[in-house]
C-alpha cells in the first residue's frame, strides 16, 4: 500500500530527522561519558537511548498500521496533520539540543 497521505510524509520526514538529530545526540553523550565518566553523561546518553527506541517505535507503529491494517486508514488520515505537527516541534526542540550540546 503506497503513503499516499500528504500529511503522513511529511510527519515521516520529521520523525526520521528526530532520529537523525537523537543518534547525534547519544553520540555525544557517549562521546563526553567516555571522556569524563560522569554519572551525567551516562544519564543523558541513556535517555537519548530510550528516546531513540521510541521514536523508531512510533515510526514501525505508524507504518504498520497504515499499510497493514486497511480499516485504520481513517484513522491515519485523521491524525496525520497533528503528527506532522508534534513531529515538527520535536524536531525543532531536538536541533536546538543537537546545536547546544555540539558547540
Amino acid at each position: 500500500m503506497a503513503f499516499d497521505i500528504f500529511w503522513m510524509n511529511v510527519a515521516a520526514v520529521f520523525a526520521l530527522l528526530n532520529v537523525a538529530f537523537v543518534v547525534v545526540l547519544l553520540a555525544l553523550y557517549v562521546q563526553s561519558w567516555t571522556r569524563m565518566r560522569s554519572r551525567i553523561s551516562l544519564s543523558l546518553a541513556t535517555f537519548a537511548a530510550f528516546f531513540l527506541v521510541q521514536n523508531v517505535v512510533i515510526i514501525i507503529f505508524w507504518y504498520v498500521l497504515y499499510g497493514l491494517v486497511p480499516t485504520a486508514e481513517g484513522v491515519v488520515a485523521g491524525a496525520a496533520p497533528y503528527l506532522a505537527a508534534i513531529n515538527l516541534l520535536e524536531s525543532v526542540a531536538l536541533g536546538n539540543l543537537v546545536r547546544i550540546t555540539w558547540g
